[in-house]
């Protein structure tokens, strides 16, 4: 068992462990006031529910290569494009957009289309040197299936907006550090209803002793009346509908992703 040390504060836990520190800090919403700090750097209106001082950071000690999850750099890559808007249509779609900039009276500079449902190709910010390249190979799932003691777990909320009624946009993470090493999950879920669900993971697994960060990207996208199709039949053939509201059993039907592996030296 490799030594290590426990970070807890109010508000952090972590570990310091094998020249490593991982972190993740757990705050309230933001501030009215900050949301609109947000929206004018972003040129849009943000998530209902910003967890901006919210964030996950695993920094070499050594090296000070990091890779840190936040919530403002993902939204920074939320599309912006002429036709974002439209990216995902529904019926009421563009008359939400217009009734969410009214009901913010706090945010009322938006300049700019932008991807109404907050989807996020966020893979992480890298620093302190850290580069990643593309890869042939990924994370050897059989070492994480392993069986052994989990010396920090935590899991976590970037953002979330329920669409005005229309669903769910979620960016959350999970992670977790073994005596082995640590391996984290950042996942974007969408639920528009009545017309898709979409999910990109990020998942970042590093082995003490190596010296190699690897980085998988995964994006997969379903038909909102495909994965109902999936839903059990109960008593008198009624449908749970709220099994669509549940993102592990929404994961478990949705599959063959589309994968992107990339490593980076330490």
């Amino acid at each position: 068992m490799p030594q290590y040390e426990k970070i807890e504060t109010d508000s952090v836990g972590g570990l310091r462990i094998q020249g490593w520190e991982i972190s993740s800090c757990h705050k309230p919403i933001l501030s009215n006031a900050t949301i609109e700090q947000y929206a004018d750097e972003l040129g849009f209106n943000v998530p209902e529910m910003i967890f901006g001082n919210n964030y996950l950071r695993a920094c070499h000690s050594a090296t000070g290569k990091e890779i840190a999850l936040l919530a403002l750099d993902a939204l920074k890559q939320v599309d912006t494009g002429p036709h974002s808007a439209k990216a995902v249509q529904v019926s009421i779609a563009e008359g939400w957009s217009e009734s969410s900039r009214r009901n913010r009276s706090d945010i009322t500079d938006v300049i700019k289309p932008f991807d109404w449902t907050f989807s996020t190709k966020y893979r992480g910010t890298a620093t302190g040197g850290l580069d990643f390249t593309a890869s042939e190979s990924g994370i050897d799932y059989q070492k994480l299936m392993v069986r052994e003691e989990i010396l920090f777990y935590d899991e976590n909320v970037l953002y979330e907006d329920d669409l005005g009624d229309n669903g769910t946009s979620q960016l959350s993470y999970k992670v977790r550090v073994m005596p082995s090493g640590f391996f984290i999950l950042q996942r974007f879920f969408l639920r528009v209803d009545g017309v898709l669900f979409r999910i990109f993971d990020t998942r970042i697994y590093h082995q003490f002793g190596t010296h190699l960060l690897i980085r998988e990207f995964s994006t997969r996208e379903m038909s909102f009346e495909d994965v109902k199709r999936q839903v059990p039949k109960k008593k008198h053939d009624d449908e749970d509908l709220s099994l669509l509201n549940n993102i592990q059993f929404v994961d478990g039907i949705m599959k063959d992703p589309v994968i992107e592996y990339q490593i980076a030296e330490i």
